[in-house]
């Protein structure tokens, strides 16, 4: 299975290479909120959890249908402190998580570009606290994240974003952790 995982980002990056002499770097850092998400273990189910969350992603970008379509590969560091209610008491579950981003994003000639990013994570820590004790758990390859966004360039070079995402992780003994982000940040386009 992680075979599969590793030759499917292997097949993503050859696929998302720019195809053209054109090529452009964005760095960006994004924040943002985590709503209806849903923590499902075989002695818990459908806690619901919620928090605040933050990220950098960057990106080399390529022209593949000149000033129409760009598509970029690169990667990203996201923070997701979550916190969820169960039987009167608090537990706050971290999810910590960088690896590959793609992005693919509509060169309109007007102002607003939207785009589509998914990521898998390289690496992934989960990390739980509660009342008498805590819990953690670190994996390869083993969440990943789709979603839709728009740009907007407020100065050349400079853009302004705005997103949601949709992140799965699996943990050990059949646990999943599903969630809903809306982000907005700022990228640089070097």
């Amino acid at each position: 299975m992680k075979l599969t995982h590793k030759l499917l980002c292997v097949a993503i990056a050859i696929v998302l290479l720019p195809t053209t002499s054109f090529a452009i770097v964005d760095l960006g850092m994004y924040g943002g909120y985590t709503f209806a998400g849903k923590f499902d273990a075989p002695t818990i189910s459908n806690a619901d959890t919620n928090g605040w969350q933050y990220g950098f992603i960057g990106h080399l970008n390529g022209s593949v249908i000149p000033m129409i379509l760009s598509m970029g590969i690169g990667g990203f560091y996201q923070k997701s402190p979550l916190s969820y209610t169960l039987a009167g008491k608090d537990f706050d579950l971290t999810k910590t998580m960088y690896g590959i981003d793609a992005i693919a994003m509509l060169e309109l000639p007007i102002l607003i570009h939207p785009y589509a990013r998914a990521g898998i994570a390289i690496n992934e820590k989960v990390e739980l606290k509660y009342p008498g004790g805590s819990w953690s758990e670190e994996k390869k390859f083993n969440s990943y994240y789709f979603g839709l966004g728009a740009a907007f360039t407020v100065f050349p070079f400079v853009q302004v974003f705005g997103e949601y995402l949709y992140n799965y992780s699996k943990l050990e003994d059949d646990a999943t952790l599903k969630s809903n982000s809306i982000n907005i940040g700022a990228r640089l386009n070097i």
